[in-house]
Parts: structure tokens; C-alpha cells; sequence
């Protein structure tokens, strides 16, 4: 037995498979740096032409940068010396025009890689968006909404800032670096070893926070996605209605304070590892200038080099340190970064449950042989089976109708006829082809689908309507609201069809909503109807007129529906009573209630249920 949800909810198995899948996600695994960086350069590769014209302009901008400190050298030991104003002056000019050129070439720097990372970001949002649609009904049984949006959102921004900053901030440092170290040992090789002597301890920062801001990042984000989570299940609609029911304001406060807390928490441990890593990097950064100073003095004092030489030298190590020093610092915040492609790779390495198939079958024309279950059996994940053996036939323009206590299959057999999942034994048919040989999108346009919980989006009454044929006409449109008995609340409602219906279908009583997912359903003109409940909602007026409106929709289609209410399938050809994952009984009504069996007990127990709430309204 499994606790019943509507049209694809998870038992015992599906909780199985949260808890496996869960751990999976928010396992602690080592940062596997080589494999992520490969993934993310897969990812660049269709960028490769504005990396390159990136790369150019950062070598322009590199040399650039290099020749204002040639010319201070040429003023001080030439033009100063020689009392030449003319070639003062033009040096003057020079330290004037290539500083504003190497800022115009770092505004394109910024403009390229600006490109690039946010091209990046939008391709990954997109991709886990697309793989995301992709997965399975499980999926989001068991991963809050907030979470999913996490990613998308707070995660993807941070990688763009990763990109663009630290990938290609690391790349223009490296540049910077190479080129800045060969032309100080073109000019004096004694003066530049001095002043490189500092460079090997940069190092230490790199392996001693790297993987410490890794760890960090991935804590700070984690407690990002649980406060976004609580944020979306009490932020919205239906999560007010029950605090303020409840009277759990409070308690809901405190979920979230402990959830702001833990934020800013991680988010200040994270701050403190990249805190203590520029203290590191800016105290060795100190090292080299108190040894170039010094033995540039003696050099000088002893006239073996020139003092523009030293100024010089001077100037380029702080064109040496400033990127040696974010070269350091780079390691730890690109690894940081892996660990936000990390979260977002696991949403992508996620497997599909219900995979689409590559070489699809083609449907008939028109509908053969029905819906035909062969031998199956379904289980959620690894778990218990929940559906045994299960073998029928939904004919082509008849009514099979589940019926059964809760818990004991009919939503599952309706997901699996829908391939929201997938069989672990047996197969499903749709006109003599199976289910995984079936182009989804051909499968989504002979199948219609009407869940017990209706979910309409915040726009107009018309849209939700038309949101599975946005093409129908408006005299199909009509035939579809006259059939489910719609007509008086578009009259009613200010706008019309134009009224906005509110999150969720707010404005709309449950009756409304499950009338407007049958009108929206019958729109889509497909061959074959499942319903789970369609009615359940509904007056019994409502229902009889509904019903009325079903039967001379019948013709040609094949339907299964759920229904407790045994009074909506007394007319079904087919009834399956359902129990404990078993096809206990088959037949019409008639036959059914001649056998002292599961369906007799459920319709007396129903009907003199009734007929005991009349007499007590009554006296």
C-alpha cells in the first residue's frame, strides 16, 4: 500500500528514491576539478571566436600597459639628464594617450567577457531547463520548488560572476604576468630576479584555500537554496491561506529566521576564507618591493644602474604584483566557482526516468486498438511494488473506469497510461505500439489529461482554456465551455473570458477549476481521455450535466477515468476495481453488483452513506 496522490504521486518506493536521490544531491564529494573544468569548457567552446578576439585584446591592452613605465625610464635617465623639454614633452604626452587607450581596450575586455559569461549562463539556464522539463513525475514529488529555483537563479548569477571575473580576469592576469617578466629581464636581469624572489610563495595561498573556499561556497549556497525554499512555500498564495488558517505565523518565522541565520552564517564563513587569503597574498606582496628598493639602492649607489631603471623596475612590479596577486586569489574563487557548476551539473546528471525514444514509431491515422496494459507491474525507484500484473484493454470509443479504495493504484495506472512513468515489468499500448516507442510529442497530442489538482496559471480565463490549442477558434472554444457547463461563470465573471483567474485559479471556486481543466482537456481534440477524479469537485448538477456532456463526447474516444463517486461510472462498459495493486474484478455495473465482492461493499457502503446524510438533513 502507498500513500495516494493525485496522478503521479509517490509511495512507500517514491520515497525510497527521494531519500536515494536527495543523498546523491547533497552528498559532500570531493571537488573533482579536471572534470568540471573539462564540462565547463565543452561549455565555452561555442563562445571560442569571442575568446579569441578577448585574448587579442588582451595582449593589445598587456603591451599597451607595459610602455608607460619604458617612458618614465627614458625621462628620467635621457630627457632629464640632456635638459631636453621637446622630448619631455612628448614623453609627457605618451604617459597621457597609452594610459586612456589601455582603458578603452580594458573597456572591451570587460564588454567581451561580459559577452561570453552571460551568453554562458543563459545556455546552462537553458539546458537545465530543458533537462529539468525532461525528467521524470518523481523529480518533483521529491525536490521542492525553491530549490529548482535556487539553481536557476542564485547559482547561475554567481557562475557569471565567476566567469567573467576569475576565468578570464585569470587569463588577462596571466597575460599580464608573462609579459611584464620579460621585459624586466630584457632590461636588467639582476633587478628583475630580486624582484621575482617573492613570487614562488604565492603558492600557498593557492593550496591552502582553494579547496576551503570550494567547501565554503558550497555550504553558502546551500543554505541560500533552504531559505529560498522556505521563502517560496510561505511567500505564495497557497502557503498563506493554511499559516494564516493555522495560526503558525510564528512558527514560520522562526523556520525562516533560523534559515536567514544560517545564510548569513556560511556567507560570512566564505567571506573570512577570501578575507584571509588577500591578507596572505597582500603580506607576501610586500616582500618584493622591500628587496627591490633595497638592492635597486645599492645598484644605484653604486652606479651600476641607472635610477629610471629602478623607477621603472618599480613600476612594473606593481603591474607583477597586482595579477600575481589575483592569480593567487583565483584559485580559491575559481574552485569556489566549480562548486557552483557543480550544483548545477547535478541537476543535469540527473537520469531520466521516462526517456524519449530515438527512433519512434508512427502512430495510425486514427485510433486502432485502444490503450492495452500487458502484464505490468510498477514500482517507485528500488522500492516495494506498488501495481501487480496488471493486464486490460481500454477499447476505442468505450469508458474504463478504476475504481478502488485510496491507496491502492488507480492515480498510478493512470500516470503510467499517461508515461508519466514507465513500467518495471510489462508494457503499455497505445493502439498496438508501445508507450516507449512513441514520440513524446505525438503521445501529448492523442492523450488528454484531466488531474484531480487542477492547476491554472495567473492569467486570463481564456488562456488557461486555450493553453494546450492556443490556435482554436472561438466557436470551438465555445462548444468546449457549453459542454462543461462554463457558460455561466464566464457570464458572471467582470471581464469574461478576459478576467484574470489569480495564482492558482484563486478567483475560481474547486468546482470552476475542475470544469475548466475538462473544457481545456476536450480543446485539445485528442483521441483518448484520462481522467482522475474530473468530477470529484462538482454539485451533483454540475456532475449530471457534465456527465451528459461526456457521453456524446465518447464517440470515437477512449477514456479511463477515477472516480469515487461511483454514481459518474455506472454507465461505464468497463469497470476495474483496484485493491491492493491487483485487478481483483472486472465488468459492467450490473454484473458487478450481482457479486459479493470490493465493489458492491464500496457502492453500498457509498450509497446508504448517503441516503443516511439525506435522512439526517432532513429531520
Amino acid at each position: 500500500m502507498y500513500s495516494r496522490r493525485s496522478l503521479g504521486g509517490v509511495g512507500m518506493g517514491g520515497l525510497w528514491q527521494q531519500r536515494q536521490t536527495l543523498s546523491y544531491l547533497k552528498e559532500g564529494k570531493p571537488p573533482d576539478a579536471r572534470r568540471t573544468l573539462a564540462r565547463v569548457w565543452n561549455l565555452l567552446r561555442s563562445y571560442r571566436w569571442q575568446m579569441v578576439l578577448t585574448t587579442a585584446v588582451i595582449l593589445l591592452g598587456t603591451g599597451v600597459g607595459l610602455i608607460p613605465a619604458l617612458l618614465i625610464r627614458a625621462l628620467i635617465d635621457t630627457a632629464i639628464p640632456q635638459r631636453n623639454f621637446q622630448m619631455a614633452l612628448l614623453l609627457g604626452l605618451g604617459m597621457l594617450l597609452f594610459p586612456l587607450l589601455g582603458a578603452l581596450l580594458n573597456l572591451a575586455q570587460n564588454y567581451l567577457s561580459a559577452l561570453v559569461s552571460q551568453g554562458l549562463i543563459a545556455d546552462l539556464r537553458e539546458q537545465l531547463y530543458r533537462h529539468v522539463q525532461s525528467l521524470g513525475l518523481d523529480f518533483f514529488t521529491w525536490t521542492r520548488a525553491g530549490e529548482i529555483q535556487t539553481r536557476f537563479v542564485n547559482d547561475a548569477s554567481a557562475i557569471q560572476n565567476v566567469v567573467s571575473q576569475s576565468f578570464m580576469g585569470t587569463l588577462s592576469n596571466l597575460v599580464t604576468v608573462t609579459g611584464t617578466l620579460i621585459i624586466m629581464f630584457a632590461i636588467n636581469w639582476q633587478l628583475a630576479i630580486a624582484a621575482t624572489l617573492a613570487l614562488p610563495a604565492f603558492a600557498f595561498p593557492v593550496l591552502y584555500f582553494g579547496r576551503r573556499s570550494y567547501r565554503a561556497v558550497e555550504q553558502a549556497q546551500r543554505a541560500l537554496g533552504e531559505m529560498s525554499v522556505v521563502l517560496e512555500e510561505t511567500m505564495g498564495l497557497s502557503g498563506a491561506l493554511v499559516i494564516k488558517s493555522f495560526g503558525t505565523q510564528l512558527r514560520e518565522f522562526l523556520r525562516f529566521r533560523k534559515a536567514n541565520r544560517d545564510v548569513r552564517s556560511t556567507q560570512l564563513g566564505q567571506a573570512l576564507v577570501t578575507q584571509w587569503a588577500a591578507v596572505v597574498v597582500q603580506s607576501l606582496a610586500a616582500l618584493g618591493p622591500a628587496v627591490l628598493y633595497t638592492y635597486g639602492a645599492y645598484l644605484v649607489i653604486s652606479h651600476q644602474v641607472a635610477l629610471g631603471t629602478v623607477v621603472a623596475f618599480a613600476t612594473y612590479l606593481a603591474q607583477l604584483y597586482r595579477p600575481a596577486s589575483s592569480l593567487a586569489g583565483a584559485n580559491a574563487t575559481i574552485l569556489g566557482g566549480l562548486a557552483l557548476f557543480d550544483r548545477v551539473f547535478q541537476f543535469l546528471d540527473l537520469p531520466q526516468s521516462v526517456k524519449e525514444t530515438e527512433r519512434p514509431l508512427p502512430l495510425p491515422a486514427h485510433p486502432t486498438e485502444g490503450i492495452a496494459f500487458e502484464h505490468v507491474s510498477f514500482a517507485y525507484g528500488k522500492g516495494p511494488e506498488v501495481l501487480h500484473n496488471i493486464s486490460f484493454v481500454a477499447p476505442v470509443g468505450k469508458l474504463t473506469a478504476l475504481v478502488g479504495p485510496s491507496g491502492a493504484g488507480k492515480s498510478t495506472i493512470l500516470s503510467l497510461a499517461a508515461r508519466f512513468y514507465d513500467p518495471t515489468t510489462g508494457c503499455v499500448k497505445l493502439d498496438g505500439i508501445d508507450l516507449r516507442d512513441i514520440a513524446n510529442d505525438d503521445l501529448r497530442s492523442r492523450v488528454a489529461v484531466v488531474t484531480q489538482d487542477v492547476f491554472l496559471f495567473h492569467t486570463s480565463l481564456r488562456e488557461n482554456l486555450c493553453y494546450g490549442a492556443p490556435e482554436v477558434s472561438e466557436t470551438a472554444l465555445q462548444t468546449a465551455i457549453d459542454a462543461a457547463q462554463l457558460h455561466d461563470l464566464v457570464e458572471r465573471l467582470p471581464d469574461g473570458l478576459d478576467t484574470i483567474v489569480g495564482e492558482r485559479g484563486y478567483r475560481l471556486s474547486g468546482g470552476e477549476k475542475q470544469r475548466v481543466a475538462i473544457a481545456r482537456a476536450l480543446l485539445r481534440h485528442a483521441p483518448y481521455l484520462l481522467l482522475d477524479e474530473a468530477t470529484s469537485s462538482l454539485d451533483s448538477q454540475a456532475e449530471r450535466l457534465i456527465q451528459q456532456a461526456l457521453d456524446t463526447l465518447l464517440q470515437g474516444r477512449t477514456v479511463i477515468a477515477i472516480a469515487h463517486r461511483l454514481s459518474t461510472i455506472q454507465r461505464a462498459e468497463q469497470i476495474l476495481v483496484i485493491d491492493e495493486g491487483h485487478i481483483v474484478e472486472r465488468g459492467p455495473h450490473a454484473a458487478l453488483l450481482q457479486q459479493s465482492g470490493l465493489y458492491r461493499r464500496l457502492y453500498e457502503a457509498q450509497f446508504n452513506s448517503a441516503v443516511q446524510t439525506g435522512r439526517d438533513l432532513s429531520s
